[in-house]
């Protein structure tokens, strides 16, 4: 019966983690429960059965895995903020700048060193939190 208990235990846990991997061992678990239940086995045999579909089972998931790699993986195209247009508005301390964008104000801070100046505007390349990463505008045309 402790078996049975153990993969239930497991099996709430693997709720929170969503790996498979508790998935497995809890199924193994359960598989020695229903085996001393049905087959009267030891406790030895029943650890046994755990350990080796424990075995096999993570051994399928890997491979299931390697096949399938993760492919919903945030993508920095996903961030509709990518490439939009801030105004810059005022130098602050540590390189920061305030900057406006969608209506109100934000810190920014460029991705290299540049001579920028209040009134200039600046394009997203990312974020890290709340401070936007942007890169000075390139001039749509150029006079040599």
């Amino acid at each position: 019966m402790i078996w049975c208990i153990a993969a239930l235990v497991l099996f709430v846990l693997e709720m929170f983690s969503g790996t498979f991997y508790m998935l497995v061992i809890s199924a193994s678990l359960l598989s020695a429960g229903l085996a001393e239940w049905l087959l009267k086995t030891s406790e030895s045999v029943n650890a046994v059965i755990a350990i080796v579909f424990s075995i096999l089972g993570i051994t399928i998931v890997r491979a299931w895995q390697n096949k399938h790699p993760r492919e919903n993986m945030a993508k920095p195209t996903d961030d509709l903020d990518y490439g939009q247009t801030v105004i810059l508005t005022q130098l602050l301390p540590d390189g920061l700048w305030q900057v406006h964008y969608r209506g109100t104000i934000w810190q920014a801070r460029f991705n290299h060193p540049t001579d920028a100046k209040s009134g200039d505007s600046a394009q997203i390349i990312s974020h890290q939190g709340n401070i936007l990463n942007i890169t000075s505008q390139a001039p749509s045309t150029q006079q040599e």
